[in-house]
This record gives structure tokens, C-alpha cells and sequence, in this order.
């Protein structure tokens, strides 16, 4: 059997969960920062690139300039150590530069971070360069006999890139560490219910089978409960049903037992041999008898207590009849009575073999046990839509209307009957047509006359 944890699972697959969506938001993030940062460089490159053509290019076209014009950066951005040092400018000026180029190749002017080599080809447009171990982006336009070239260290955007993914990422990551812990705690609260079911468990007394009850219970852990409960009512029922076993097996044997006793002492003090045979006969039915009740007992206990189950499949009910019948028609034929079996269709229904091989004979047993001595035993099967009709009737006493459904509880025999039943014969015909989501009936063969058993499968195959 394997343990785990419910909370510990749970804030796994949470944490799981979160990093992977992060880091597919991050990543979504990045490369969108990536390219808007791009987007927004290049546009100021190429604005950079106009207003210097506006403001110096048309000028220095037709200017005298023996040496280019060197735009000096402000010395504390040259030498800038702390971050909080006043400065007149800003310190990524030094990782962007310019250049003015006459057509003829004559450098009119350039920012002091630009190389004296041009930033790029004389070819209009945005492009890459690598100047040095830096790779610049760089912007080119040409204005009559003049170029202007703006470029940008690629490392800046980059940097900056970089910077707003972090500046996205870091409130989610935070927030998500304590939207894991505020989890935690949720989770923590919420399966305290648990553990109090556990206490409440574990706390009974072991003899204790009352249900289960909480103060406080979860819709998700009532079916639990509920569960728990029927269990209980369950194992409740087989205790009972266990000790009306014990009491009822102590009662119904005790009186067998006491006669198989007296006739013993009798054979022992017998004078003759006529009354010691006849003491001994006695002795010898009475422990048929015995015998018989004791079967029955153990066959209602199991059938009761659904012991003895199997595998359900698809049963013959015309076949199990016709064996049965041909089976207990030599010991009927010796009572004097006639059985007979009629059979309209072909039954099929899903159920235990033995248990409806029990079902059968119980009720045959019972209709000759009860029946008139020369009377008529009738087995008929009849399938109608799809529901199978089982009817064994027999000749003889009818069964008054209120005696009718008694018979059906274990140990009831019928006021004045001469039979020396056990009483449980149709209390297990009962238990098991339920169990077979089967209906038991008891009728009137005809006006005064006879019994008849009629018994319903619904479903049939």
C-alpha cells in the first residue's frame, strides 16, 4: 500500500504548474520585449539620424572643415562611479554614436565615441557592424552630397531587454511565492477534517459500530462518511444477523437434540427387541431431521451473509428445471404424488448456478413436503417480454392470507401444519431470488385448493 500526502501533492502540481506558465510567460515576455525594444531603438536611431541632418548635415555640406568636429561627452559620464552622482546627461550616451561623411570621403563630424572609420557601408538604411569586439546597430541616410550615420552598441538593447524581463518577472515571481504559501495555509485549513475523521476513528471503542459523525463536514469528504457509515450499518447487520443465527441454531437444535436423547436412553433401557428398534428408528429419523435443519442453517447463514458467491453468468432456466426435476420425480413417484413441467420458451438470465439450483429444488421439496398425499406438483417456466415467470404449484391445504407473507421469515411454520419443517426453506428461496433483483410471491392454486410459489426474473437474456 502506498502513502502520499494530499497537501504535499497538491502544492507540487501548484508549483509545478506555476513554473512552467511563468517561464512559457517569461519567455513569451522576453523575445516581445525584444522585439518592441528593437522597434523603439531603431525608431530613435533613424530620429536621431533626421535631426542631425537637419540641424548639422546641411550645414557642414558646404563648410571649409579641415578636421571633423568632435562632440565631447561631459566628463562625469566618462568617469561616472556612483549611481547616485549628479550628472548632466546619461551614462549609455558613451555607447551611442554618430558620424557625418561627405560623399568624396572627407569625416565632417563625429560623436567622440565613434570610431574615424565609418560606422558602416555608404548604403541607405538600417544594418549591423562589427566595430571592434562590439557589434553596433546602425542607421544610414544620405542627404544630398552627405552622410548621416547613427549607431548603437547592440549590447544596450540587449541590456535593456533584459531589464524589463526582470522588471516583469520579479513581481510574478514574488507573487507567486506567496500565493504558494497563502495555498499552503488554505490547504492546511482545509484538510483539517481529515485528521479530525482520524481522531474521531481513532478514538472509538472497538466494540463501537454507532455512525460516524462530524461537527463540521466538507461536501467532498461527506461521501467518505457516508461510505463509512454504510460500512458500519453493514457490519452491524452481520453481527445481528449472527447472533439470530446462534440463538436461533441453540433453540432449533436444542429440542431435536433432547428427543434424539430420549429415544437413545429408551433403546438403551428397551425390555425386547421390538421396542428397542422401534426406539432406535425413532432416534435415526430424529437425526435425519437434525441433519437437515442443520444444513439449512448454514445454507441460510451463507446465502444470508453472501459467503459462499460466485462469478454470476448465463444460467439455462428451462435446463436447470428439466434436471431437477427428472433428478426428484423417482422420490415423488415413492411419496405417491405426480410431478410435471411445463416449458413454453427458452429461459436464459444471469445468476449463481447453485444458488437457483437451490431455489428450484427448495420450492419442489416444499410443494411435496406440504402437498396432498396423492396430489399433482406442477413446475412451469414462461417467458414473457423480458421477464421470466417461474410458478410450482402443488394440490392440498391453502395458506391463509395472512400467513402468506410470514412464511417467507426464517423458523415461521404454519399453526397446525403436520409437517416437521425447519421453517427455512423459503426464507432462503427469498434471500436469493433478491439477491437475483428477483420478486417472490404466494398465491392460491385455485378456489380451496393448493399452493402455488410464483417467482419473477426481471431482464432476461
Amino acid at each position: 500500500m502506498t502513502y502520499f500526502s494530499i497537501r504535499k501533492r497538491l502544492l507540487l502540481g501548484i508549483f509545478l504548474s506555476m513554473i512552467v506558465i511563468l517561464g512559457g510567460m517569461g519567455l513569451a515576455a522576453h523575445f516581445v520585449t525584444e522585439h518592441e525594444s528593437e522597434e523603439i531603438f531603431s525608431a530613435r536611431l533613424a530620429t536621431s539620424a533626421r535631426v542631425l541632418e537637419v540641424l548639422a548635415a546641411k550645414q557642414l555640406e558646404h563648410a571649409t572643415i579641415n578636421n571633423p568636429i568632435i562632440i565631447e561627452l561631459p566628463d562625469e559620464l566618462e568617469h561616472q562611479h556612483s549611481s547616485t552622482e549628479e550628472i548632466s546627461g546619461h551614462p549609455y550616451e558613451s555607447k551611442i554614436s554618430f558620424q557625418i561623411w561627405h560623399s568624396n570621403g572627407k569625416l565632417l563630424a563625429k560623436s567622440a565615441t565613434a570610431p574615424d572609420k565609418p560606422l558602416g557601408p555608404m548604403t541607405e538604411g538600417f544594418g549591423k557592424n562589427l566595430i571592434g569586439d562590439d557589434l553596433w546597430q546602425v542607421f544610414k541616410l544620405k542627404s544630398g552630397d552627405v552622410w548621416v550615420m547613427v549607431a548603437e552598441m547592440d549590447s544596450v538593447r540587449g541590456e535593456m531587454a533584459g531589464d524589463l524581463g526582470v522588471a516583469i518577472m520579479t513581481p510574478l515571481i514574488i507573487g507567486s511565492l506567496i500565493l504558494l504559501i497563502v495555498i499552503n495555509l488554505i490547504a492546511y485549513r482545509s484538510l483539517r477534517p481529515l485528521q479530525a475523521l482520524a481522531n474521531v476513528i481513532a478514538a472509538r471503542e472497538p466494540q463501537s459500530i454507532k455512525p460516524i459523525k462530524l461537527s463540521k463536514t466538507p461536501s467532498e469528504l461527506k461521501p467518505v462518511i457516508d461510505e463509512l457509515n454504510h460500512l458500519l450499518d453493514r457490519v452491524q447487520k452481520a453481527f445481528k444477523r449472527e447472533q439470530q443465527f446462534i440463538d436461533a441454531a441453540a433453540h432449533e437444535i436444542r429440542t431435536p437434540i433432547a428427543a434424539l436423547q430420549l429415544h437413545i436412553e429408551n433403546a438403551v433401557n428397551a425390555k425386547n427387541d421390538t421396542d428397542r428398534d422401534q426406539s432406535l428408528s425413532e432416534a435415526l429419523n430424529g437425526l435425519r431431521r437434525t441433519t437437515r435443519l442443520t444444513e439449512q442453517l448454514l445454507t441460510l447463514s451463507r446465502v444470508s451473509g453472501a459467503t459462499d458467491q460466485e462469478k454470476q453468468q448465463v444460467l439455462s432456466l428451462d435446463g436447470i428445471c428439466k434436471e431437477i426435476v427428472k433428478n426428484t420425480k423417482p422420490l415423488i413417484t415413492q411419496r405417491g404424488q405426480t410431478i410435471e413441467l411445463h416449458i413454453h420458451d427458452d429461459c436464459l438470465i444471469n445468476g449463481e448456478q447453485h444458488k437457483i439450483e437451490r431455489v428450484i429444488q427448495n420450492l419442489i421439496d416444499n410443494a411435496s413436503q406440504y402437498g396432498s398425499a396423492h396430489g399433482l406438483i406442477s413446475v412451469s417456466l414462461d417467458k414473457v417480454c423480458d421477464t421470466i415467470r417461474l410458478v410450482v404449484s402443488n394440490d392440498g391445504d391453502i395458506i391463509p392470507q395472512s400467513e402468506k407473507i410470514k412464511v417467507f421469515d426464517p423458523y415461521y411454520r404454519i399453526l397446525g401444519s403436520k409437517s416437521f419443517g425447519s421453517g427455512l426453506g423459503l426464507a432462503i428461496v427469498k434471500e436469493i431470488v433478491q439477491q437475483h433483483k428477483g420478486s417472490i410471491r404466494i398465491e392460491d392454486k385455485s378456489a380451496g385448493n393448493g399452493v402455488q410459489v410464483i417467482i419473477e426474473f426481471k431482464n432476461a437474456i
